[in-house]
């Protein structure tokens, strides 16, 4: 059956908007740096015109086509093996997490998210009728740890962190029994205490999260330096432009900690409007997943969802000082061409299930 061309017109107006207020704060964070200012906002907004141009075309792409065995593990392969090129040859902030080439940079880890989101999709429609034997769920459950094995060489926990959430999701509303979890979780804790508390820096984030004031110019200094900045906005902000805290006081302002300067340039209405649109998203995301014509688009539909609502709350979190510190965009908004692309692009997908549903 053709596609037909309703689509959730709130869901793309509200991406529209997250996507146009990050340009925008994108733009008022670099300004500071000078002539490196316009080269951030240059290369996000020609990253968001191919991102909406990725979004378009994946809506009118049918999902028997994302279904093919060779599509899903063509999918997952190329990811593995960009990780792989990563942890061998990569670079950036003390990590393994870029591939470069002139100008141009892409985050294999980014990819990962809708590979693993895409595969977990076919597999748990694939086996619908026995995910309550563990003995099933053992191979995405591997899978699921290679990829985050191979990101975790790369230094990058959060998106490794982010991925056994979204595989947690997706399981457990195909109906995987708890019990499962707490087995699957056995390995993860001397997994968590080697990777977390035997690496210094992330030790020092632990520590800067319970007391960021202990030590307010090296480990609590960048969560402090946040919580100013969201506090000193006020209730209306102090205007587009007006931030004092991407001085070179707060790090990482224009990726990261975005979050904390619309709180300090548009307030407290600013970022209610932030949590807003993302609450908007998750709530069309589920509704579209409810319209799937079938467990496969379900899944995607539930995973995509999970993907954005889990980072945007997990970056947020973050930013407050609610969480311990950790290097995660807010989707959509922060500067960053490999995250921008990877959620447009999914978008597109949640589009297309939501609208083959109104068929």
């Amino acid at each position: 059956m053709p596609l037909t061309l309703r689509f959730d017109r709130v869901m793309i107006w509200t991406i529209i908007f997250l996507v146009v207020l990050g340009l925008i704060m994108v733009y008022s964070t670099t300004a500071a740096s000078g002539t490196v200012g316009p080269v951030y906002i240059i290369k996000q907004g020609i990253t968001a015109g191919l991102g909406f141009l990725a979004m378009y075309a994946l809506m009118f792409v049918e999902r028997e086509k994302l279904r093919r065995r060779e599509v899903v593990y063509g999918v997952l392969a190329l990811s593995a093996s960009l990780l792989v090129i990563a942890a061998l040859l990569g670079e950036g902030a003390n990590t393994k997490r870029f591939l470069r080439t002139g100008f141009l940079s892409f985050q294999p880890s980014e990819l990962a998210k809708p590979a693993i989101i895409l595969y977990l999709a076919y597999f748990l429609q694939r086996n619908s009728g026995s995910i309550r034997d563990f003995g099933v769920i053992v191979r995405p459950l591997a899978t699921v740890g290679a990829m985050c094995g191979l990101i975790l060489i790369g230094r990058d926990f959060g998106t490794a962190a982010t991925l056994l959430v979204l595989a947690s999701v997706l399981l457990f509303i195909a109906g995987v029994p708890l019990r499962w979890f707490a087995l699957g979780a056995l390995p993860l804790v001397p997994l968590a205490y080697l990777a977390v508390w035997q690496v210094p820096y992330r030790r020092s984030r632990i520590f800067a999260f319970l007391d960021p004031e202990a030590d307010p110019l090296g480990a609590g200094f960048q969560i402090l330096q946040s919580q100013i900045a969201v506090g000193s906005g006020g209730i209306l902000g102090k205007g587009w432009m007006a931030g004092k805290q991407k001085m070179l006081f707060l790090p990482e302002a224009h990726t990261d900690f975005i979050f904390a300067q619309v709180g300090e340039e548009f307030g407290l209405i600013g970022a209610l409007l932030v949590v807003a649109a993302f609450a908007v998203l998750i709530w069309r995301g589920i509704r579209n997943a409810s319209l799937a014509a079938d467990r496969f688009s379900f899944y995607l539909a539930a995973g995509v969802t999970a993907m954005i609502g889990t980072q945007a709350m997990l970056n947020m979190g973050i930013v407050l000082g609610l969480l311990p510190t950790k290097g995660m965009p807010l989707p959509f908004i922060s500067y960053g061409g490999s995250s921008l692309m990877v959620f447009l692009a999914s978008c597109g997908v949640l589009l297309s299930v939501g609208r083959s549903g109104q068929a």
